[in-house]
């Protein structure tokens, strides 16, 4: 493990990978009929959600905004 990912996993910070990110976004499509994000917002409203679910969500939340949201220019 890497100084840094010991450093996340001492404070409960995880990150997850892209292959995560992108299954998760498969499964939330298919769980609120193709509306990733908003599904993902609404999962992140669960009282009991992990940590580790929580940035996974908000991960996939970040990978389904547009390229204008992300500071690049058209």
């Amino acid at each position: 493990m890497s100084p840094w990912r010991a450093l996340l996993a001492s404070f409960g910070a995880r990150r997850a990978s892209p292959r995560e990110v992108r299954a998760e976004a498969f499964f939330l499509g298919s769980r609120h009929k193709g509306e990733i994000r908003e599904g993902a917002e609404k999962e992140l409203l669960a009282p009991d959600l992990s940590p580790d679910r929580a940035a996974l969500l908000r991960a996939v939340i970040r990978m389904t905004q547009g390229p204008a949201s992300r500071g690049t220019r058209p």
